[in-house]
């Protein structure tokens, strides 16, 4: 069954259309009976915080890897050599098959050994904020260790998730998050959450019952649809080399880049109690 929906990022309607049946949970906070690894921060209550991330030549080197990462799988798509440019400027660069092929590739995320820089530097620099050691290894899956990349075009509403919590996701548990902009990140395009929504009873949140259709995009995490009276997010927009640190059972997402002619590149990676 198709419904018209809606959220709101900063008080800006957003509409889509959903297929999926929503269901709401128990009456239980569900980060309570979990790993909760904001619970000794200062930003516990809010259940995220914005920090500056890398030394600048840190930063630098990340950026410049993620970006021939970028390239490399181009080039594999289309068997031409790419042309350097601004990841900003993406949307320009391909058309819709490229694209889709791409996020075929980036979807199941990469490899922490893929990472430009030694994964330790970032595991320390989370794990100073959170004020506990910190590893990207995910005991829910073997230990393997994961970074994903995100490339939402200008307008494109099929580009991002809906709004969601990782978390529906079991092995997605018991972590931390962060969103690092690498390009194209701003006021019109960053990732939005809701503010405390990692505390909410289940009872006070709607969702698909698994994953759903959006504007006729299949995703596997399962969307919310309505949390207490209104589903209100905003964008709390780090800058370049800064970071926002965020608990996976806040709601997050539907993260439509609002932008006319700026892409937005991010990168997002999952801790956990080392």
């Amino acid at each position: 069954m198709k419904r018209a929906m809606h959220y709101t990022i900063d008080g800006q309607a957003v509409h889509y259309e959903l297929e999926g049946e929503s269901i709401t949970g128990d009456d239980h906070i569900l980060l309570k009976q979990d790993d909760d690894l904001t619970a000794q921060a200062a930003w516990h209550q809010a259940g995220y915080t914005l920090a500056p991330f890398l030394e600048l030549a840190q930063f630098h080197a990340l950026n410049r890897g993620i970006e021939s990462l970028i390239y490399q799988l181009m080039e594999e798509e289309t068997g031409k050599a790419i042309t350097p440019f601004p990841l900003y400027t993406y949307h320009q660069q391909v058309d819709d098959d490229l694209h889709a092929a791409l996020i075929s590739r980036i979807r199941g995320c990469f490899k922490a050994d893929l990472l430009p820089i030694p994964r330790q530097v970032i595991e320390d620099r989370i794990g100073q904020i959170c004020g506990i050691s910190l590893t990207l290894s995910n005991p829910a899956l073997n230990g393997d260790a994961y970074f994903c990349l995100r490339i939402v075009r200008p307008g494109v509403k099929a580009d991002n998730n809906p709004p969601h919590r990782d978390v529906y996701l079991d092995h997605l548990r018991n972590g931390i998050n962060i969103y690092a902009p690498l390009a194209g990140s701003n006021a019109l395009s960053s990732l939005p959450i809701m503010p405390g929504s990692h505390l909410l009873s289940e009872a006070e949140i709607a969702r698909t019952d698994s994953g759903a259709k959006i504007n006729g995009s299949p995703f596997t995490v399962p969307c919310i649809t309505a949390v207490k009276e209104d589903l209100a997010l905003i964008r709390p927009n780090p800058h370049i080399n800064e970071i926002m640190v965020f608990s996976p059972y806040l709601v997050h997402g539907g993260a439509i880049n609002m932008n006319e002619d700026i892409t937005r590149v991010s990168l997002e990676m999952r801790f956990f109690r080392k």
